[in-house]
């Protein structure tokens, strides 16, 4: 019969499978630096929240759903931050750059134009597109993360789809390929 891990032993375990998947996350919706405060921000919730983290996968579907919470308000931290600044009229060298993540990893052409294309759509439909393509979550780890139903998810996600299509079409040079009705973005 085997012992139950102590609290150290469960979150270091916590730790270790997952800090590599959420500082990405992180990353890819922060800058650097912000990205690497929410990781720790993340994992400081899971600790004192440790009784109820779920067991097994669902532990990194609840740390999605943290993390998806701690980058939304470090967005709006940002936000203020910048309202702050312009009410002072610093000098623009003093301004913070909060360009996504995304764009200082993709160099190429192609990636700026479909992350170009992505920051147009409402941050919803963004967060969905980036749950499913860069977190390669199911619907069903989608909806767990956002509250909703798999169905929903997969609604949600061909609307986004079809929405980011038009954007990119309406790009000069840009031919994007539609996934057929009920196709899977």
């Amino acid at each position: 019969m085997g012992t139950v891990p102590s609290s150290d032993e469960r979150f270091r375990t916590l730790y270790e499978e997952h800090y590599a998947d959420i500082r990405s996350y992180c990353l890819r919706r922060l800058p650097v630096d912000a990205a690497n405060d929410a990781a720790a921000e993340i994992f400081i919730v899971a600790w004192r929240k440790l009784k109820k983290v779920p067991e097994g996968a669902a532990a990194r579907l609840w740390l999605f759903g943290v993390a998806r919470n701690v980058v939304a308000h470090q967005h709006r931290s940002r936000a203020q931050v910048k309202r702050l600044r312009s009410k002072l009229k610093e000098s623009a060298d003093r301004n913070v750059d909060i360009a996504p993540a995304e764009s200082t990893v993709l160099r190429r052409s192609e990636d700026q134009v479909v992350l170009a294309a992505l920051d147009r759509l409402k941050p919803p439909d963004q967060e969905l597109i980036r749950l499913k393509m860069w977190e390669e979550l199911s619907h069903a780890e989608i909806g767990e993360v956002l509250g909703i139903s798999a169905h929903a998810v997969d609604m949600r996600l061909q609307r986004a789809g079809k929405k980011l299509a038009r954007v990119l079409s309406a790009t000069p040079g840009v031919r994007p390929q539609t996934i057929p009705e009920g196709g899977e973005l």
